[in-house]
């Protein structure tokens, strides 16, 4: 295959397996291997974790969503956590690693897209998350799932270490909290089954009133 077949075929997508383009490819398999590799060290692709690529900046035609990278790279998965806070502008903060929760194998893996961690969370806590249109494009493939605000802080209270007192909620300097629905958040605190979890949503609360009463 030569790299002009590579583009045609990939420059609109976000990335690409070894699979789909040794499919595509007349090459026995480890000849092809080999080829990726040259085109890697020429920097003409990078390798985002075993067995899928992308094409570098200067031959795609789009950037793609991390969020749905992060999402289809490890699956089942959704972004939550200090990226998810933040996407929803409730703490201050610029985060640059993407988080997500999986009902997976913890994991890590970085690329020059940006870093990518995983938080496990049993398959009982996996819910709470919806489908998003990714801003770079309206394609399918830019869509991601990330939590619902309400379900991304009961993530961050449960996988944090430590409990959750007053004044180590006023320290996150949580802010936008009007945008949340508090009811939504005991609904889910009651499922999500963790003591520690609802002491945290409770001393939430309880910090909120005291900010709007000293407005």
């Amino acid at each position: 295959m030569k790299f002009e077949e590579l583009i045609k075929n990939f420059q609109k997508l976000p990335f690409f397996s070894f699979k789909e383009a040794l499919a595509l490819s007349a090459e026995p398999t480890d000849q092809f291997k080999n080829q990726l590799s040259v085109w890697a060290g020429a920097g003409k692709i990078e390798r985002l974790r075993r067995g899928y690529y992308i094409l570098s900046e200067t031959y795609r035609k789009s950037e793609p969503s991390v969020y749905y990278i992060s999402n289809y790279l490890y699956r089942p998965s959704y972004i939550s956590l200090y990226t998810a806070l933040q996407f929803y502008g409730l703490i201050p903060e610029a985060v640059f690693e993407i988080q997500a929760v999986t009902p997976l194998h913890g994991m890590q893996w970085s690329s020059s897209l940006g870093s990518f961690q995983y938080r496990c969370v049993k398959q009982d806590k996996f819910w709470g998350y919806r489908e998003i249109a990714g801003a770079a494009s309206p394609a399918p493939q830019n869509n991601f799932l990330i939590a619902e605000p309400e379900k991304a802080l009961l993530d961050f209270f449960y996988l944090q270490n430590g409990s959750w007192p007053v004044e180590r909620i006023k320290q996150m300097r949580f802010q936008s909290w009007e945008t949340l629905n508090m009811a939504k958040l005991d609904e889910f605190a009651a499922r999500f089954h963790s003591p520690k979890v609802t002491r945290a949503v409770r001393n939430l609360a309880r910090y909120f009133k005291d900010e709007k009463e000293n407005l």
